[in-house]
């Protein structure tokens, strides 16, 4: 990436005006601090007009609205430069489809076609690693290492968050046939401070309960907030339209990244490595007991499936045209801690 480039890139964002969804989120409001420490105005679009502590009196407009409405889309896309589509629905169970569909897929649809109608000069859409393709085999054996290139492949398998999220960037891609100008990006696991809506959590009090006793083989590719957030920036500014970029970090397996939570909390982490195939097991007894019970699962079979594979999503490309960095696993994990413990909710 060319020196001068590389140092002018957040000039770029002064005196603009950005559209966030998501913005009350773990990421959303990180890319939110950001864009605001950087000079930009920023408006979100959201279901009501509460900001989360961190940004309260920074002067952020909020336009209340669903995502799915073409006409609050219009009102919050008026005179942006910049929109950054981060909001999104995890949920990773059956029942769950449909919602994660209108939120996913329908949402970003109308965003997409209104940033369109409205020109606005970058597009931002937030993925995920987990719509990278997967090897076959990728449950044991050597890492993997995969990236941008590596093609979805997860259809039939009833899963809920890749398909939809995999679907959302099909309509951004389509809107770039259009000529709208996007990018896309794919954060792995998202660790750092500034998780109000304590999502992470329970991965931090595992430790003192008897799930913490235990891991999957699998690997996890680790990023921080932080980084995840001005890699979107970077991607605003320097990225090339109708690309995608992977924003990763180090990778830790299961059992490190659970050992690492456990220690910065002065727990203890898991003692067993559960193989993939009794993961799945346990997996598909938590589905039926859900299920009659009317409730989510506590651990689906898309969550088994997904912390089982063993590999590496590869940052190469970001580093290379974004100049994309991540601190360490360890660091972020930390940080994370600190946070919860700073507002006595460990």
């Amino acid at each position: 990436m060319d020196d001068e480039r590389a140092r002018s890139w957040a000039d770029a964002l002064k005196g603009q005006r950005a559209l966030v969804t998501g913005a009350t989120g773990f990421l959303g409001s990180a890319i939110v601090e950001q864009l605001l420490d950087r000079g930009a105005s920023v408006r979100a679009l959201a279901r009501s007009d509460g900001l989360v502590p961190s940004l309260e009196g920074r002067g952020i407009e909020v336009v209340v609205g669903s995502m799915t409405d073409p006409r609050a889309v219009e009102r919050a896309m008026a005179d942006v430069a910049f929109v950054f589509h981060v909001a999104a629905d995890l949920r990773m169970y059956p029942a769950a489809y449909d919602e994660a569909y209108r939120a996913n897929v329908t949402a970003t649809r109308v965003l997409a076609e209104a940033a369109e109608h409205a020109g606005v000069r970058r597009f931002v859409y937030t993925s995920s690693g987990s719509t990278l393709g997967k090897p076959r085999g990728a449950f044991a054996g050597a890492v993997r290492t995969i990236d941008e290139s590596c093609e979805y492949n997860f259809d039939g398998l009833g899963w809920v968050y890749p398909p939809t999220k995999f679907l959302g960037e099909q309509e951004v891609l389509a809107a770039c046939r259009r000529g709208l100008d996007a990018v896309i990006t794919h954060p792995t696991a998202i660790f750092g401070p500034g998780d109000w809506k304590k999502n992470l959590l329970p991965l931090f009090r595992a430790s003192s309960q008897w799930l913490g006793r235990f891991a999957t083989q699998g690997t996890r590719s680790v990023c921080d907030v932080r980084d995840v957030a001005e890699g979107h920036l970077r991607a605003a500014v320097l990225g090339r339209s109708a690309e995608r970029y992977a924003l990763s970090g180090e990778l830790l397996t299961v059992r490190e990244l659970m050992t690492a939570i456990a220690e910065s909390v002065g727990g203890r982490g898991p003692s067993v490595a559960l193989p993939a195939s009794l993961v799945l097991a346990l997996a598909r007894v938590s589905e039926t007991v859900a299920e009659t019970r009317g409730r989510p699962p506590l651990f689906s079979r898309e969550m088994a499936m997904q912390s089982c594979f063993r590999v590496w999503v590869s940052s190469a490309k970001a580093e290379r045209e974004l100049g994309y960095r991540s601190r360490p696993a360890r660091e972020s994990i930390l940080d994370t801690a600190g946070f919860y413990r700073a507002r006595g909710w460990l």
